[in-house]
């Protein structure tokens, strides 16, 4: 996704600032290219996210003709830097550590089928994998088999990364 946004500010600003052309310049649509991506090139180190290529163009870079125009080429370059780097990584880890609520009332700890529960869950979170581990499964209930309190986890291999989803009930919500 990350890349089709990029691919699409860098498409949309070189039409744009082609047609803001000043100076007749050799080559200037490869100039405008190469500015917005200088602009944007990025540097990870350590999993940060980091914009040399914009430093660059500020300290090294003084051009004679079009000046405006390859400015705005090397700021469109970083903002798409900031966007696709910062902007979208953050927001695909808020959406995907939502919490999503599921309406439920659960009976009796003597009553309840576990199993069920758990396909439940599944079904609601959208897990096809069937190599879910189950960890820290916690139960409180009165003698009278009242579940005051529930929770548990889930453990699920993707590729090279674990996801781990936390299902905890709120009793006095029912969900």
């Amino acid at each position: 996704m990350a890349s089709i946004v990029y691919t699409v500010i860098l498409i949309v600003s070189f039409l744009f600032l082609v047609w803001k052309n000043d100076d007749k310049e050799s080559y200037f649509p490869l100039k405008i290219i190469g500015y917005f991506i200088l602009g944007s090139f990025a540097f990870n180190f350590n999993q940060i996210s980091l914009p040399p290529g914009f430093v660059v163009y500020l300290i090294f870079f003084r051009p004679k003709l079009n000046v405006q125009v390859k400015r705005i080429a090397a700021v469109f370059g970083f903002l798409a830097f900031i966007f696709v780097q910062w902007a979208i990584p953050y927001a695909m880890d808020g959406w995907g550590n939502r919490p999503i609520f599921i309406e439920h009332e659960l009976g009796s700890v003597y009553t309840m089928n576990f199993q069920e529960e758990y396909e439940l869950v599944k079904q609601e979170l959208n897990l096809e994998n069937n190599s879910l581990r189950l960890e820290d499964f916690e139960v409180d209930y009165t003698e009278d088999g009242r579940i005051t309190d529930l929770s548990w986890q889930l453990i699920g291999q993707n590729g090279n990364s674990y996801n781990l989803y936390e299902i905890r009930y709120d009793i006095d919500r029912n969900r």
